[in-house]
């Protein structure tokens, strides 16, 4: 994950089936490294608050049980987008 605004986040927060990760805060144009198991199929989502202590939550893809890769999700001032690079697994 990269914090692509120009201020700290807080209460960063990342959903996908069957658990969660997250990290209290993250500065500015840093980057927060996590590796998970997809256990599950289901939808994704990152939560977090902004300097000026407004909440977001955007949707990312549906993850399947078993697939592998990354997944670089980039926070910005109103969004975050998704960049995900997965495969089944072998």
């Amino acid at each position: 994950m990269h914090n692509g605004t120009r201020s700290s986040v807080t209460l960063l927060e990342v959903d996908y089936p069957s658990a969660s990760f997250g990290k209290e805060t993250l500065a500015a144009d840093a980057d927060f490294r996590y590796r998970f198991k997809i256990l599950g199929n289901g939808a994704t989502k990152v939560l977090w608050t902004d300097a000026a202590h407004r909440e977001h939550a955007v949707a990312g893809p549906n993850l399947k049980e078993g697939q592998e890769g990354s997944i670089r999700i980039t926070l910005d001032a109103a969004t975050a987008t998704w960049e995900p690079r997965l495969h089944a697994a072998p």
